[in-house]
């Protein structure tokens, strides 16, 4: 009799070890199915700027990193400079800057890449007439002093518009001027034109300053509507070390994807939860962001622009190589995603 009750015990042990085993199977399983969060805690770092850091602000305020799992904490420098070295150092793992951060890193084999665009940023860099200037043509451009800070991109879309306008670049006479100089310069007529950024174009507005054309929109007399003189990304890029959480780096995408919805489809709000968050008045916002394509679309735009940076920077010795582009990016996580926002099959 207690042989025959030891080996049911034996045999109920058995049991209950083969059903717990399979149980924990089935939830490892199922984890990995639901594409289970290897972290939950990310440090995403960004700066004080609707252009580069207003998707990070929205998904944060409005849950959706909650609702992807995440704990995500932000932290906002007041310029974009400060978060290159913290990316070469490590210590900033996940950041949103330019594809001009992102070039100058990859051109110092800094393990970064670059998995998503933020927003085209083209339509911020722009060229300002002062108060009181008549522009009747784009040759009566030539001649005019042209403030500008050294080595700016923008000096790419001045390029093509003088090229396909057919305005002589050479006869310009470039300042150099900071973007703080170059508003005092313009408003006391020391310079004719600043050719600058956000938020110093909406500055320039503000003193009655006229945009002639920006790198995504012309408003030259005989050229006015959409161009293509300078296309210009914020992106967000991770270093490589994160690269071994996929599932948390897409979910952190899709709160991303959700906040740049709200963005475009609720402009209104995001601007009155971004001018409290970056102390900045909701108008003004409204005028930056309004110049701001926001997507995380990958197009032959965005790739273009990437390698005409590159080559722009090289010429101004910003960096001493022009790295290729496929060995800094890989859009393959943002693919699964929404495959519909990888338009384009780097090879």
């Amino acid at each position: 009799m207690r042989r025959k009750f030891n080996l049911m015990v034996l045999i109920f042990c058995m049991a209950m070890v083969a059903l717990l085993a399979g149980c924990g199977q089935k939830e490892v399983s199922n984890s990995t199915e639901q594409g289970g969060l290897e972290v939950k805690e990310i440090t995403a770092w960004g700066v004080i700027d609707p252009q580069i850091s207003a998707q990070q602000i929205i998904a944060k305020k409005m849950g959706f990193f909650k609702e992807e799992g995440l704990e995500v904490t932000n932290k906002l420098q007041q310029s974009g400079t400060e978060i290159g070295p913290m990316v070469a150092g490590g210590s900033a793992q996940v950041s949103f800057e330019s594809t001009y951060t992102d070039i100058s890193l990859a051109s110092n084999n800094i393990p970064m890449t670059l998995i998503a665009p933020m927003a085209n940023i083209g339509g911020t860099q722009a060229v300002v007439a002062s108060s009181g200037l008549d522009i009747n043509s784009a040759q009566d451009l030539e001649g005019l002093k042209i403030g500008m800070a050294p080595g700016s991109g923008v000096l790419i879309a001045i390029r093509k518009m003088a090229d396909e306008l057919g305005v002589d670049i050479n006869s310009f006479r470039f300042v150099k001027l900071q973007p703080a100089d170059q508003i005092i310069a313009l408003e006391k007529g020391d310079i004719n034109l600043m050719a600058c950024w956000e938020p110093w174009v909406s500055k320039a507005i503000a003193l009655d300053g006229k945009i002639l054309f920006s790198g995504l929109k012309s408003y030259l007399p005989e050229n006015k509507g959409d161009v293509n003189y300078l296309n210009f990304h914020t992106t967000l890029q991770v270093t490589n070390d994160m690269l071994k959480y996929p599932e948390t780096l897409k979910a952190f995408l899709r709160a991303l994807v959700k906040a740049t919805d709200y963005i475009n489809n609720n402009r209104e709000e995001a601007a009155a939860i971004l001018s409290e968050e970056l102390n900045i008045e909701k108008e003004e916002l409204l005028g930056i962001m309004s110049r701001n394509i926001y997507s995380l679309q990958v197009d032959s735009d965005f790739v273009d622009g990437i390698t005409e940076m590159a080559t722009f920077m090289k010429e101004m010795d910003n960096i001493s190589k022009i790295p290729q582009v496929l060995d800094f990016v890989d859009f393959s996580l943002l693919k699964e995603v929404d495959k519909d926002l990888v338009k384009v099959d780097l090879k």
